[in-house]
């Protein structure tokens, strides 16, 4: 039997359905007692408990509507006597569940009280679970609340997900506290366990957890919800570490060709060429043919070599030049040529391809190692790590991530061998782009949408985190099962309500204007079958997030004199 503070804060009136119901409030309950979005708890006649959540408050004053008696005297600013009026506060309330957890198949009665209900002290009661349960991540509070997180299912992550939240909405903090309940999952026996992460930094919002653990001279010194994590680690691309001494001794970003087939290097030659694989279909076949003979008939044991090495990349282009037209067409040839050049960039300007010598990413066993190990990799895409680098260059690094993981966990399944991965992606819309997007065509779309159709099977996970939703591709978004939800653009409303499978009116009218911090959260890592309105508080981040910062006064005031 589910016991709740008797503290009635109203009555049922006539009208209720099994998804809505109003009440009057009692006079101890008005002028801002309860809150919208606050829980409460409907006690029916019949023992019932109906979980509910305020969505709306009305007060409503007798000598306060429009066309009543009071009209000319309110017009002239006269002193209206509206202590002897008749006034009260009308609620409306979405009905969630019948607890324990089930449907609401029958409404509440005119006349059954609401009370106020505490979830701290009924977790199990709304959410089946307590903290101290395996497999669960606590994260944030219920809006309104102090110390209400809500349980977040680790069995779900799977199923992927996705972060939404325009610039000032807490987005990036948010997502830092997500990362932190990845890294210490409570697992059996009061153990903990990470949760492996692949991290694109588009921005630079996550190096503070590199920096946080190089910083830490001893297991010890680090945080216990951190301590699980195998590793950290920042990579950035080759010629940064190359001339930044302050990077110097950082992993680098690095590709290996051969993990490619050579229909796989052909379209992403193309595509960094063209951006498009449309109309290209004599080029594509071209290229391939001439990798083949190069490794079947030319002796060469590896296609990345002839496009690092000169001499190799030389004699590429001379035995493309002395096929016939039975093999490449005439006029293709040119074209590819232009297309090599172009691809060749990734050398000449950024070391690329050299960088596979001594870049962990071109090992067979950096997935193996993460996965086992509970590491977490950040990719570097930010301006300090990243400078002067083209989105073509890091559509390639994703479409080589992209490929490694998805064959590798494809590898992974047929072994029966299970591992699990997030795969984040701040800033996604660079990467898995609608065709309204203005950057056009990605390199990586088409293996990351393999992974958001496929990747669940094999336990490889998508988190898409992004400004403009409406900007990501479509399909890729409708494979996401968890959604949270920031403040989002208005041009982006209809589509989060689509792709979420809807919101209620309640809480989709707060889309714009929640407040800094503020998310809603929804899908199948959501315990219960609501969408549930949440805050992260400032002190819930383990690892201080500086990037965004600013010292705009101070800075001024210094230059000033």
């Amino acid at each position: 039997m589910i016991k709740i503070k008797d503290e009635n804060l109203g009555i049922i009136l006539s009208g209720a359905s099994t998804r809505e119901a109003s009440c009057q409030l009692l006079e101890g309950a008005e002028n801002g007692k309860i809150h919208e979005g606050m829980l409460v708890l409907i006690n029916t006649a019949n023992n019932r408990k109906i979980l509910s959540r305020i969505a709306q408050i009305r007060p409503y004053n007798a000598f306060y509507t429009k066309d009543d008696p009071w009209s000319e005297a309110r017009r002239k600013g006269l002193e209206i006597p509206s202590n002897i009026a008749r006034q009260f506060e009308i609620c409306d309330l979405d009905l969630l569940i019948e607890l324990p957890k089930s449907e609401v198949k029958y409404p509440p009665k005119p006349g059954d009280h609401i009370v106020r209900i505490d979830p701290t002290q009924h977790e199990r009661d709304i959410f089946g679970v307590t903290r101290g349960d395996a497999g669960y991540s606590w994260y944030g509070t219920l809006s309104g609340y102090q110390g209400a997180p809500i349980p977040l299912d680790v069995e779900k992550i799977p199923m992927h997900m996705a972060v939404f939240g325009t610039t000032g909405s807490g987005k990036s903090f948010d997502t830092g506290c997500l990362i932190e309940k990845f890294m210490g999952i409570r697992a059996k026996e009061d153990s903990c366990v990470s949760f492996p992460m692949i991290i694109i930094d588009a921005n630079g919002d996550y190096l503070n957890y590199a920096d946080y653990f190089e910083s830490k001279s001893s297991i010890l010194d680090i945080d216990p919800q951190l301590r699980p994590v195998g590793w950290i680690k920042r990579f950035v691309f080759p010629h940064i570490a190359l001339y930044n001494p302050k990077l110097g001794d950082k992993p680098i970003i690095g590709i290996d060709l051969d993990k490619l087939s050579s229909r796989e290097l052909a379209e992403t030659i193309i595509l960094y060429y063209k951006g498009t694989l449309e109309g290209s279909e004599l080029q594509l076949s071209a290229i391939v043919s001439l990798l083949e003979h190069m490794i079947d008939e030319k002796g060469y044991e590896s296609m990345h070599q002839l496009f690092e090495d000169d001499e190799s990349y030389n004699d590429l282009k001379s035995e493309l030049a002395k096929f016939d037209t039975n093999r490449i067409a005439a006029p293709s040839k040119p074209a590819v040529i232009r297309a090599f050049e172009k691809f060749r960039e990734i050398e000449n300007n950024y070391q690329l391809l050299s960088a596979k010598k001594t870049s962990l990413l071109t090992d067979e066993k950096f997935i193996d190692d993460i996965t086992a190990q509970g590491g977490t990799a950040i990719i570097d895409f930010s301006e300090d790590g990243a400078t002067g680098v083209e989105i073509q260059a890091k559509q390639l690094v994703m479409t080589y991530l992209a490929t490694l993981l998805f064959n590798k966990f494809s590898n992974y399944k047929i072994r029966e061998k299970s591992r699990y991965l997030i795969f984040l992606i701040e800033e996604a819309q660079n990467f898995i782009p609608d065709k309204s997007y203005p950057v056009g065509s990605s390199l990586a779309k088409n293996k990351l949408s393999l992974i958001a159709t496929q990747g669940r099977k094999f336990g490889l996970s998508l988190c898409i985190v992004t400004q403009r939703p409406s900007f990501i591709d479509k399909i890729v978004l409708s494979m996401c099962n968890t959604f949270y939800i920031h403040r989002i653009s208005p041009d982006d409303v209809s589509y989060v309500r689509s792709v979420t499978g809807g919101l209620p009116e309640s809480i989709g009218r707060r889309l714009t204007r929640l407040n800094q911090g503020e998310l809603i959260v929804t899908g199948q890592m959501n315990r219960v079958p609501f969408p549930l309105l949440i805050k992260i508080p400032f002190k819930e981040r383990i690892v201080e997030h500086t990037q965004g910062t600013t010292e705009v006064v101070n800075t001024l005031s210094k230059l000033r004199g």
